[in-house]
């Protein structure tokens, strides 16, 4: 028994005394005693006014129960300028918006540097489907467009497609 806690103790101390193990790729070694170093004062980021080199590939639209999540994901689409994207949050995969996917980049191309506010909306229900309409503010250099888009999706009814749950664009008053 005393033997077997000798050997434990000089195992335990034998890694004390071991060098540190290489950092990991993308880490910077540092030493034990050393202090993280401060954060960076943080600047918002405002996506490039140049476009991307390649059309970005489309995200999946928020599936989000809550339609104000929905248009806060949406938005974020149009700031990042990734229309393929912004285009999908309409009903039918995009298709209701009634322009192709390079009609649809063209029209919202012309924004440059996409800013959006997003105000509290309104909910409803109609028919089987429930609407919000909320309030849209894009600001754009020195350009700003005002409007409202209406969200919708079908209630719970039986047999209703996974795009008709989800809450989609249904239409909007945006001059873009």
């Amino acid at each position: 028994m005393r033997f077997a806690l000798i050997s434990a103790s000089l195992v335990v101390l034998a890694a004390c005394h071991q060098a540190p193990s290489a950092p990991l790729p993308g880490e910077t070694a540092t030493p034990a005693t050393a202090l993280p170093p401060s954060p960076a004062p943080t600047t918002p980021v405002s996506p490039s006014a140049t476009p991307p080199a390649a059309a970005p590939v489309a995200q999946t639209p928020s599936t989000a129960s809550n339609p104000q999540e929905v248009l806060v994901a949406w938005a974020k689409a149009v700031s990042l300028r990734d229309w393929a994207t912004v285009r999908g949050y309409w009903g039918d995969h995009g298709a209701r918006s009634g322009l192709s996917e390079a009609a649809f980049a063209a029209q919202w191309g012309a924004l440059r540097d996409p800013q959006l506010d997003i105000a509290k909306g309104s909910q409803e229900g109609a028919a089987g489907s429930s609407y919000y309409t909320a309030p849209i503010t894009i600001r754009d250099g020195a350009r700003t467009i005002k409007g409202e888009v209406v969200l919708r999706r079908v209630n719970d009814v039986p047999g209703a497609s996974a795009e008709q749950l989800r809450w989609h664009i249904e239409s909007t008053t945006l001059k873009v």
